[in-house]
């Protein structure tokens, strides 16, 4: 009787430590399988030569390639999210050329199009994209690195660190008599946050990075030269620094000059696109080196819809009165812009079209630990920047400027109430035009689409 109760007790311990052992088999499994990874890659998309050069209005064709420009994504997943993160080194990508980009990059990656995030650089030295350039580089290349991040994904920890950088400096320069120009302002908003994310393997190598900094890359001015303006001279540095690929994202730039010695909005040549971009690198490399821990981060999404309101359309007999004072005008230039504003009044007025509006955008947030990517399809002032990531709860919220989409400009109320640039372009983006807190709505809107994360930091 003894014996076999001993028997029983020595089969039940076994089974025991067979289920324990399953079961931590099945628990290191879902560890494994829960754990962030992320692949990388790049395609060069520089343009061929004699095509014009976006950014500027200008009609000269390029001449001469300084730097190629390229497309680099990273595709990343953990459990049921997969998202991917694309920067492209172009000036600006239109709606319809975005969505059609995050269908077919999400469909050749296995990733709903929702969560495909596209950025322009926004090098003012890159291709004016016309559809020659679209169909037989930009988008099969897109679709290529696409496929090639897909193929590369490992495991990972990320760590993090930021930097008070001068890369940029606010370019609404405000003259005596109360006007506003393009020029440098050193008390104006500007986000100095320099971002650096790095992502390292099970070896302890590094495998990715990704800067977010603020600035137009205009430092190498109207020049028949095709280049990644200062961003590329960045990236370049952290890369060979790190050995690893590095994603570049601009943030809130709408405002924002590169900071260079002479003073002004734009440069001359190459020689200042170096003299920024090494200023940037120094800062990225700083950054870099300043992260202390890398840890298993959480990969969450949110998709929701941004509704900014429209301002109340012009009367009839305004706005046929003020065409007929333009026309009657010397031509000037926003001339072009503003008759396309006036003639679209009144033929909305026509059709009865004069109510309550809204321009409706889908939203994407990603958050990937403390850090969460919030994607706008306006060149928007820093200012909206620093308010949105004084709001938010998650130490890193990044605003990724013209991603997803391109509508012109979104300045600040009180920017809007002196006028500028940014201005004129805010008001000629079309007949239906946003109400002047734009910039509180984009901001609240984002920050309850936030609170749809999961809780924790």
């Amino acid at each position: 009787m003894k014996t076999s109760r001993r028997w029983i007790h020595h089969v039940v311990f076994l089974l025991g430590m067979f289920v324990a052992a399953v079961l931590s088999v099945s628990a290191t499994v879902a560890l494994e399988t829960d754990k962030l990874r992320i692949g990388t890659a790049r395609e060069i998309i520089t343009p061929e030569l004699g095509g014009l050069i976006a950014g500027y209005g200008s009609n000269e064709p390029s001449r001469f390639v300084n730097d190629d420009l390229t497309v680099t994504a990273i595709a990343i997943e953990q459990g049921k999210h997969k998202v991917l993160l694309m920067s492209a080194a172009v000036c600006l990508i239109n709606n319809d050329l975005i969505a059609k980009l995050r269908m077919l990059c999400g469909e050749a990656a296995g990733i709903p199009a929702a969560n495909v995030i596209i950025a322009p650089s926004h090098t003012h030295s890159g291709p004016v994209m016309t559809s020659e350039y679209v169909d037989t580089i930009f988008i099969p290349k897109c679709v290529a690195v696409t496929v090639a991040a897909v193929k590369e994904m490992k495991p990972v920890t990320m760590g993090i660190a930021t930097t008070q950088s001068l890369v940029g400096i606010n370019r609404r320069q405000v003259r005596p008599n109360g006007t506003v120009i393009l020029g440098q302002n050193p008390w104006g908003p500007y986000d100095s946050e320099m971002t650096v994310i790095s992502f390292k393997g099970e070896d302890g190598k590094t495998v990715a990075n990704i800067v977010h900094a603020t600035a137009h890359p205009t430092a190498v001015g109207i020049r028949p030269i095709i280049s990644r303006d200062w961003p590329g001279v960045m990236i370049d540095r952290l890369e060979n620094e790190s050995g690893a690929m590095t994603l570049f994202f601009n943030g809130a730039k709408g405002d924002i000059a590169p900071r260079m010695s002479n003073g002004l909005s734009t440069g001359t040549g190459i020689s200042d696109a170096i003299e920024v971009g090494s200023l940037a690198g120094l800062d990225a490399v700083r950054a870099y080196k300043d992260i202390r821990v890398f840890r298993d981060e959480t990969l969450s999404v949110v998709t929701g819809e941004v509704k900014l309101p429209h301002a109340p359309i012009m009367s009839l007999e305004d706005a046929e009165s003020a065409l007929a004072e333009l026309d009657a005008s010397p031509p000037g230039r926003w001339t072009g812009g503003l008759r396309r504003n006036l003639t679209g009044v009144i033929e909305l007025h026509a059709k009865g079209e004069t109510g309550e509006s809204f321009f409706v955008y889908d939203q994407t947030l990603v958050r990937i630990g403390p850090v969460v990517f919030v994607p706008m399809p306006f060149e928007v002032s820093a200012e909206v920047s620093l308010r949105l990531r004084a709001y938010s709860k998650y130490g890193y919220t990044l605003v990724l400027g013209s991603a997803n989409g391109s509508n012109s400009y979104l300045p600040t109320r009180e920017q809007i109430s002196i006028g500028g640039y940014e201005i004129d372009r805010f008001r000629a983006i079309g007949p239906k035009q946003l109400t002047d807190d734009a910039d509180t709505h984009i901001i609240n809107q984002n920050l309850v689409l936030m609170e749809k994360f999961v809780s924790g930091l």
